[in-house]
């Protein structure tokens, strides 16, 4: 049965109608990458690549993550079929860490999408990129985090969203550039303890782009424990509340 669950979600996620905005933003990824020597000379193809994956792949993940993972079951709720999905004959937290599992993984395929191209347009081809392994590592586990939490947030929250979203592009996008210690509430200054970028130098207004103008004294080691942590956490309160509370179709979602 949970294969079967996994097999209908990722129908759903992989339809082209779904896809093909994510894909058209990946090649913008492309372009901006192939592009970025016009807007900085001196660039080498390392440094375009960290710079734009880290402007847009990156935030692209997020976003990903966010209308995916909050489709899991608010989508049901406002198109009036979660009453279908939980007659199903299979435990609550099993539907929803399954359906969470397409969704993680979809939304890894599309940030790895977006840094195959990248790597493309920064290097005019595939070879020379020694960043590419660990961002799709970092992307993989930024899917795993991201999605524990918008999950959780999806469970909690009416219209959430919106509440994602702006996390997404709000948050993470402003926290990492944040003095003190601030940037440790931001999951992308942990991906980027894992990817290990390499810095921007002196040019502070690219660094607020990239979220690198704070002081990130994250290790690989305590950022892959940290999201781990967080991951489980978060998906284990995410199976108890949705085990524990109702959920009926929304009256006011036409």
């Amino acid at each position: 049965m949970g294969s079967a669950i996994f097999g209908q979600a990722m129908r759903e996620y992989l339809r082209p109608k779904r896809l093909l905005p994510w894909i058209g933003l990946s090649f913008l990824c492309l372009l901006l990458a192939h592009f970025w020597s016009t807007l900085d000379p001196s660039s080498k193809p390392d440094g375009r690549y960290a710079t734009v994956s880290s402007i847009l792949v990156y935030r692209l993940l997020a976003l990903a993550s966010a209308i995916f993972t909050t489709a899991i079951i608010t989508q049901e709720v406002e198109q009036r079929t979660i009453v279908y999905l939980l007659t199903r004959p299979v435990k609550r937290s099993t539907l929803l860490l399954v359906r969470y599992a397409a969704s993680v993984l979809v939304v890894t395929m599309l940030g790895v999408f977006g840094a195959v191209l990248t790597t493309l347009g920064a290097f005019n081809g595939l070879g020379g990129n020694s960043m590419l392994a660990t961002d799709i590592l970092a992307m993989s586990i930024g899917a795993m985090a991201y999605g524990a939490l918008f999950l959780f947030v999806s469970l909690l929250f009416n219209r959430s969203l919106i509440i994602c979203a702006l996390f997404a592009f709000g948050w993470e996008a402003s926290i990492p550039n944040m003095p003190g210690e601030m940037y440790r509430l931001s999951i992308f200054s942990y991906l980027q303890a894992i990817a290990q970028h390499p810095s921007q130098g002196d040019n502070k207004g690219l660094a607020l782009l990239t979220g690198t103008a704070g002081d990130n004294a994250i290790t690989r080691n305590s950022a892959f424990m940290t999201l781990g942590i967080l991951v489980v956490v978060m998906l284990a309160l995410s199976a108890w509340w949705f085990t524990k509370f109702e959920y009926v179709p929304r009256e006011d979602s036409e």
